[in-house]
């Protein structure tokens, strides 16, 4: 609905983050007038659509960015990179209406012997954003980010242990992207388990069920966490101290799928 009516007032905007919510959010309302300022508090913009673009063959994902990212710039919209969020900024902005679309992070799961480990403990962001990792990995989690990380390190050379609790792997994939991921995973250095329950992880491995067969894997040097994410809402606290109408989309409200943060970051945009 490129059409969009103006709105009858314009309005001061400020959106928190610079993922696919948060740009989409900003095309819209500044399409209806606003005034949009976009602050990202790390240097680029894509939050973790950015990372998972970094994974093989799935370049593609930044056409979304790239389109969001041209447009809020042929809008006005003001984009501030490095900047995070405080009460001099909100004094500065003096923002009518502030929309939240700060993303969300990997939840760290509580389990026997994981923050006692030997083995670096890291999570799929960090890998994807470059931290060095070992030679022989075991990444807990089996969904998208799961299996995308095991064939972004697979790619470059590492032995992978992706260990799934459910009874398939990265169900929310579409069919074709999920058999295409699985078919670049048929390699000897990738091992799949699924239907797993974790009993410990040891100081170079882990001990567990898979379909309730017991099963250990040693001499390995890395944990990747890629399960469940958590959202980032932080500074819901310091905008409910101002009469400011707030808006919290995206992951930061719920981790979802593209798909669905970019309809709500439309609907929101629409509705300020």
């Amino acid at each position: 609905m490129e059409g969009d009516e103006k709105a009858s007032v314009s309005k001061t905007v400020l959106v928190v983050g610079g993922g696919p919510a948060g740009l989409g959010a900003a095309r819209m309302a500044a399409m209806r007038g606003h005034q949009v300022t976009v602050v990202e508090e790390n240097g680029s913009v894509g939050g973790l659509l950015r990372l998972a673009a970094l994974a093989p063959g799935r370049g593609e994902i930044m056409d979304v960015i790239n389109f969001l990212n041209r447009e809020v710039e042929r809008l006005g919209v003001a984009l501030r990179l490095n900047t995070p969020l405080d009460e001099a900024l909100l004094d500065a902005v003096n923002p009518d209406a502030v929309i939240l679309a700060s993303g969300s992070l990997p939840d760290m799961p509580i389990i026997k012997g994981l923050f006692t480990t030997k083995m670096d403990l890291c999570t799929v962001t960090e890998v994807l954003e470059g931290k060095i990792t070992g030679d022989r990995v075991i990444i807990l989690g089996g969904g998208q980010a799961g299996l995308v990380t095991a064939d972004f390190l697979a790619e470059k050379g590492r032995e992978v242990a992706v260990l799934n609790r459910k009874r398939h792997f990265a169900e929310e994939m579409s069919s074709n992207d999920r058999f295409y991921l699985r078919e670049r995973l048929k390699r000897d250095t990738v091992h799949l388990f699924k239907q797993v329950a974790v009993k410990a992880f040891t100081d170079d491995g882990v001990v567990f069920t898979t379909a309730g067969n017991p099963t250990t894997l040693e001499a390995f040097d890395t944990v990747v966490v890629a399960e469940a994410m958590t959202p980032v809402r932080d500074a819901k606290q310091m905008l409910d101290r101002r009469n400011i109408d707030v808006y919290v989309i995206g992951d930061a409200k719920t981790p979802r799928n593209l798909m669905l943060a970019q309809s709500e970051a439309e609907e929101i945009g629409r509705t300020i």
